[in-house]
């Protein structure tokens, strides 16, 4: 239970910054210096968040193994996908 919870609060902490900079545009303080795209970073931030909400969701999946197939391998791509926009979120937009 314990692990469940810190896991909600981990997908919490990757989506609520994530849909503020998306929607207003407003960053935390510490990546304010270091994020040109603000927009780019909270799409990066949902991204995160709903792979990290897929791989936790996988323990309810178990008794269906192709469906663990299926989404154990898009949490994963999506997790990653999240952190490579939010890391291009850091460098200018090339024409």
């Amino acid at each position: 239970m314990m692990w469940t919870a810190l896991g909600a609060l981990a997908c919490a902490l990757l989506a609520v910054p994530g849909a503020i900079a998306l929607t207003t545009g407003w960053l935390p303080p510490k990546l304010r210096g270091a994020v040109v795209r603000p927009k780019l970073w909270g799409y990066g931030g949902l991204l995160s968040a709903v792979g990290l909400t897929t791989e936790m969701s996988l323990s309810v999946l178990a008794p269906a193994e192709q469906l663990i197939d299926f989404f154990g391998p898009l949490g994963f791509a999506l997790l990653l996908l999240g952190f490579l926009l939010q890391s291009r979120a850091r460098r200018p937009a090339a024409l």
